[in-house]
């Protein structure tokens, strides 16, 4: 370690569990002096109270970068938290390294930029009475600035559609007297985009007058990212790329709670393809991927943006139409999306066709509930799939016990003449 790094480690109170010799001298802190506290190491050094606030943001789980003035000379400084083996925090570890015309000093500083650069950290410190304004090279770096620059306005980097959610929390923090905090967009100065999570800290003095302001800058856009991922991953499924079941019943319950306000009905249309099986077992399983995919973009085709198509397993997928005026609406989609298979597949080079089973539920008569609509759609398609397959059948109402209506006739051929029972077959 080199002898002109301060150095000293806390624990989750802020208490100081150890600091180098040179730290030691330089604040003039009696060794046996117990127990020693952030605050207490640093109050004469730093009146406006900002190394403390920094501490407090590295407890939170974040390293934080900063400059501040100790004895006349400016140093750098850096606070890393404490990870126990368990994942908590268990202190922070600090580092001030003081900037100097030598060459060593010199490379310390630069090793300092480039771990600020390294963790997307920035910092600034203004001092409100003289409207001095420090800036950490990280800042300037995360800002797309040159390093060194001159008075900077951190507000004018903010995206224009968030700068209402910044104003707010900053009038939230200055009411509660806590500071704020919150992640928004930032634009650089190249134009280029970045999400930030910034943290802003007001300074009072003993007479409660505001002296200073230290900010901080984290830069998230890559966590975001992963967690947009992580989100569609959770939400759509890999292959298809369409809703998998999760959202399937995210949305219908939506969709049923709309119905309700508008009196209009929603349809589920439970569909299973014919004979996938012998697609796997005569061309190969990525034949049959690609079939599935090719069948969500067609299903995709045949219904409007507000639609829901969904694959919530295997070769069944779920479609969920909204905004319907009676029963026989949603039985003509299902024709219509029926029809469609008349066209041919083109998979591995061959070109075939392949059919499909369709079981309908509509909200209210065959079901109030998200789970109810499903379970009878699927029921339904079932009953086509033991009568040849590629039709349609529309479930019967539910009596106000619960149990669906009589099913003696749900066998009976290809006559519309009843409707709500009888399997419809595509000519």
């Amino acid at each position: 370690m080199k002898d002109r790094e301060l150095v000293w480690v806390t624990d989750r109170s802020l208490r100081i569990t150890s600091l180098t010799a040179r730290l030691r001298d330089l604040l003039q802190v009696d060794g046996a002096q117990q127990p020693l506290e952030v605050g207490g190491l640093w109050t004469a050094h730093d009146p406006f109270g900002i190394v403390v606030v920094a501490h407090r943001w590295a407890l939170e789980g974040e390293p934080v970068s900063f400059e501040t003035i100790i004895d006349g000379r400016t140093y750098a400084v850096r606070l890393d938290p404490m990870v126990a083996p368990d994942g908590a925090i268990a202190g922070v570890a600090g580092c001030a390294a003081a900037r100097a015309a030598d060459d060593e000093a010199r490379t310390r500083l630069e090793a300092y930029a480039e771990a600020e650069g390294q963790s997307g950290t920035g910092s600034w410190h203004r001092d409100l009475p003289t409207g001095r304004l420090m800036v950490s090279e990280g800042l300037s770096r995360l800002l797309g600035l040159d390093p060194g620059v001159g008075l900077i306005d951190v507000r004018s980097f903010d995206h224009p559609e968030d700068r209402e959610l910044v104003s707010r929390a900053i009038s939230l923090g200055e009411i509660n007297g806590e500071g704020y905090h919150c992640e928004h967009r930032i634009v650089r100065a190249d134009g280029a985009q970045r999400v930030v999570r910034e943290r802003v800290r007001t300074i009072y003095d003993r007479d409660g007058t505001a002296v200073a302001q230290v900010g901080s800058l984290l830069d998230i856009t890559a966590q975001k990212q992963r967690e947009a991922e992580l989100q569609h991953l959770a939400h759509y499924d890999s292959l298809t790329k369409l809703p998998n079941r999760a959202l399937l019943e995210e949305r219908l319950r939506a969709a049923l709670s709309r119905a309700e306000r508008t009196h209009t009905r929603c349809a589920v249309l439970f569909l299973d393809l014919d004979d996938f099986k012998h697609v796997n077992d005569r061309y190969g399983h990525p034949a049959g991927d690609e079939l599935l995919e090719q069948v969500g973009r067609r299903l995709e085709r045949q219904v409007r943006s507000s639609d829901t198509v969904a694959r919530p397993s295997g070769d069944e997928f779920v479609i969920v139409l909204e905004d319907l005026q009676s029963d026989e609406a949603a039985v003509e989609a299902a024709r219509k999306i029926l029809g469609s298979f008349d066209e041919r597949f083109t998979i591995a080079g061959g070109s075939f066709r392949i059919n499909a089973s369709i079981g309908i539920a509509v909200h209210p008569p065959a079901g109030r509930t998200a789970s109810e609509l499903i379970r009878a759609a699927d029921h339904e398609m079932y009953v086509v799939k033991r009568n040849g397959g590629r039709g349609i059948k529309l479930a019967p109402p539910v009596e106000e016990s619960g149990a669906p209506a009589s099913e003696n006739a749900e066998c009976t051929g290809s006559s519309m003449d009843r409707p709500r029972f009888a399997i419809l077959k595509n000519a």
